[in-house]
């Protein structure tokens, strides 16, 4: 028996989606379908225990749903149109997620097993707080950052939208990582890193540009792209 009144809706049919949609029953939810934006061929075919009803004009003013979408900026886009349409983007957490009672949680997020938020956090909309993953005291994460499993985030760490913190990653206390951001997996990051950079390794440092890597794995004695080598004088007659 569903501890809710109404089922729930999972937006998303892929591998993040079974992990949703298995929390999503074992904290009570009876799932009402899956709704699949990509891919029209799978409407109306089985999956993970119910079926993909359909694209989202199957969603309607006041219906439950969940975002199961991995990508940040797909479920942020997918978040405001919710809400715009008055749908009800409940938090859900597994019963093994650890949530201080001072935590503040927006609209749409998820906290799956073994996740842990710790007192004076806040998530924004439609944030991700992956398996094992622990978000230590004043964190902020604002609206769609997906925090992979296995992360960890110490005191005071603030990350800006849309930005994804791969798997296994660490951030050193009071650390601002901006929007749009990726953090590769198992990156130490000790230093503040800006608006749409990607870094990676220990300590954490930005992705070089293609065109530096090209720079660096070329023969001295080649000639830079787009030049030409200097033709050998013709021989006198």
């Amino acid at each position: 028996m569903s501890r809710f009144s109404q089922p729930l809706m999972i937006w998303g049919a892929g591998g993040h989606a079974k992990v949703v949609a298995d929390s999503a029953r074992l904290a009570g939810w009876t799932i009402g379908g899956f709704v699949d934006d990509s891919h029209p061929l799978r409407h109306g075919r089985p999956f993970f225990g119910g079926l993909v009803v359909g694209g989202r004009e199957t969603l309607h003013s006041g219906i439950a749903v969940a975002l199961a979408l991995a990508d940040c900026h797909a479920r942020l886009h997918c978040a405001q149109y919710a809400l715009d349409r008055q749908l009800w983007l409940p938090v859900l957490a597994h019963p093994r997620a650890c949530i201080a009672s001072s935590a503040r949680i927006a609209e749409g997020s998820f906290l799956a097993a073994g996740a842990t938020i710790n007192p004076d956090v806040v998530l924004g909309v439609a944030v991700i707080v992956n398996t094992g993953a622990t978000v230590d005291y004043d964190c902020e994460l604002d609206d769609g950052v997906h925090v992979a499993p296995g992360v960890h985030l110490a005191a005071g760490v603030s990350i800006g939208e849309r930005t994804l913190v791969g798997i296994g990653a660490v951030v050193k206390p009071g650390v601002r990582i901006g929007s749009d951001c990726t953090i590769g997996a198992g990156a130490v990051v000790i230093r503040n890193i800006p608006d749409g950079t990607t870094v990676y390794g220990s300590p954490a440092r930005p992705r070089p540009a293609l065109a530096d890597i090209a720079d660096s794995t070329r023969d001295a004695s080649e000639p830079p792209p787009g030049d030409s080598p200097t033709p050998p004088a013709a021989a006198a007659p």
